[in-house]
């Protein structure tokens, strides 16, 4: 049986990484009163407390720079927590810009132990453990945290805005695009799983961190449906005997060909799913 890890070095030399695009305009994005995003594919979040200001995803430097910009735009207010989402280098490599003796920086501990080294990297100061743990700034203004275990990288937390009753889901549900190429770092039955609590959680709006900011939870029951279109997909053809190495190229999922990526990623996607029900992972 081919390893896991040959199989995505012919994945690299197939397809290379059609991911690099553009570079697009950073923007600020005002879905509350106070609160916003800033980027451009990709979102880093800011949350504008009574005291303070709550930073979610440095991203990197660029648009930590222009997400610092924007908040003192509208605030003086002090930052005084960086929250990662998880342990992705693509999401918390820009902490250097908000970095000062009153900035605490947060993560999962299953993220802060599997972040790889980086020099751009601030290790979190301050770890949470367990599902759940909660942040009251008062007022009325709670941060919920929520850890569903593993499903993309690691640590990954999903945020729930009390009083606004809006969660920010990041990598985990990415509207109007296909899953990320070959799916790196993730388990994705594990992610299936976690879509299903998600959508246990209280709320009317999600927030994600790619291609589109806004939604609801329509968003996250279309990431259910082509989980399951996939799957479906791959198992057809496994059941039909089509050649293991064709199937990559065989399957089809016309619902989503309107998605972005779809000609680039599909295959990757294909592949990624085959491997986890041919050997395990």
């Amino acid at each position: 049986m081919i390893e896991l890890k040959k199989i995505i070095f012919i994945l690299v030399i197939s397809f290379g990484f059609p991911y690099v695009t553009c570079a697009q305009d950073i923007k600020t994005i005002k879905v509350k009163d106070n609160l916003y995003f800033v980027g451009d594919r990709a979102f880093s979040c800011f949350y504008i407390t009574d005291k303070e200001v709550i930073v979610i995803d440095p991203l990197d430097s660029a648009r930590a720079e222009a997400t610092l910009t924007a908040i003192r735009e509208i605030t003086q207010k002090p930052i005084t927590k960086v929250f990662y989402s998880h342990n992705h280098w693509d999401h918390i490599r820009g902490g250097q810009v908000f970095k000062n003796p009153e900035t605490t920086y947060i993560a999962h501990r299953e993220a802060k132990n599997n972040i790889p080294p980086h020099t751009d990297v601030i290790t979190p100061t301050a770890v949470w453990e367990g599902a759940y743990k909660s942040y009251d700034f008062g007022n009325g203004q709670v941060l919920e945290l929520h850890y569903f275990g593993a499903n993309h990288g690691a640590g990954m937390t999903v945020f729930r805005f009390a009083e606004h009753n809006a969660i920010f889901v990041v990598d985990l549900v990415v509207p109007d695009r296909v899953l990320y190429a070959y799916l790196p770092d993730a388990s994705p039955k594990a992610w299936v799983k976690s879509l299903e609590k998600i959508q246990e959680l209280k709320f009317k709006e999600v927030y994600m961190a790619h291609v589109r900011v806004q939604g609801d939870r329509s968003d996250v029951t279309f990431m259910q449906n082509y989980f399951r279109a996939l799957y479906a997909g791959v198992e057809q053809e496994l059941k039909k005997g089509t050649p293991f190495f064709d199937i990559p190229h065989t399957v089809k999922l016309p619902p989503y060909n309107h998605l972005k990526n779809y000609d680039e990623w599909l295959p990757m996607n294909v592949w990624r799913i085959l491997m986890e029900l041919s050997i395990g992972q």
